[in-house]
């Protein structure tokens, strides 16, 4: 399975490259010098951007930076941090009191991905000089550093009162805690202390679209794929007999990011 998630990864970055460079060569190049003898275009060695991203496993923020050594390529470098989510993941609550707060059942770790990376950016179709949509094809690898945070729930203890029971901090344990004695979570901070780096590497494959109408601004949807490999298993749910936790993440995403050329 993993090796036919691989071949399909590079199946689809060797494609990615082929098509950049077919079309930056072709229709993009004669657009590019037409623009260039346009007096009221400038072209931009250097570009910073930042924003927002989603995909099926959760959301986070990203920023870019962008080194302009052709007129149809870019060099860019990112950094993204990224909630992770299992897919068996469902929210559920306590039943028998009213103040009990929403939480996973299972859950043992929130996973956060910081992904560190270097790629490039051909450009497919030009804009307009004055208005219309830049299409462009980005290819980006580099190390995911997965953070693993413990979750601490609030759990019912038996204090002797039935009115008045005792609530304590645990992790979660499969043999001891059940939906009728979990209240939710602890606080969000409660595990900061006990902190895990997981390393792993990173492909990803986008189509970019930016409508700015300003030649020196960036207004950009990017739209594709992201593979995440980790050396080992993450482990963000305690294991039951139908759900296991795995090494790799397969996530479609699209990001919306602003910016400035340079």
């Amino acid at each position: 399975m993993l090796r036919g998630k691989i071949k399909y990864l590079f199946f689809l970055w060797v494609f990615a490259i082929c098509i950049g460079h077919t079309f930056a060569q072709s229709v993009p190049q004669a657009e590019i010098t037409g623009a260039l003898e346009d007096p009221t275009r400038f072209v931009y060695k250097h570009e910073f951007s930042g924003g927002g991203t989603i995909s099926n496993r959760g959301f986070g923020g990203i920023m870019r930076f962008g080194i302009v050594p052709q007129n149809f390529m870019k060099i860019l470098f990112e950094t993204e941090l990224a909630n992770v989510k299992h897919p068996k993941e469902f929210k559920t609550s306590n039943p028998y009191f009213n103040n009990s707060k929403q939480y996973v059942y299972g859950k043992q770790n929130s996973f956060f991905n910081f992904r560190t990376g270097i790629g490039s950016n051909f450009l497919i179709f030009d804009r307009a000089p004055k208005d219309g949509v830049e299409i462009s094809t980005t290819i980006m690898t580099g190390i995911s550093w997965g953070i693993l945070k413990p979750i601490y729930l609030e759990i019912i203890k038996d204090s002797g009162n039935p009115f008045d029971p005792n609530v304590v901090s645990e992790k979660f344990d499969k043999n001891l805690h059940n939906e009728s004695n979990i209240l939710g979570y602890s606080g969000f901070t409660t595990g900061m202390n006990e902190l895990k780096i997981q390393p792993g590497v990173y492909l990803k494959s986008g189509l970019n679209f930016d409508w700015s109408t300003k030649d020196d601004k960036i207004l950009n949807l990017e739209t594709g794929a992201v593979f995440d490999y980790f050396f080992k298993e993450v482990p963000i749910m305690a294991e039951f007999e139908n759900l296991k936790n795995k090494s790799t993440f397969l996530s479609l995403y699209a990001t919306l990011t602003f910016g400035k050329k340079y």
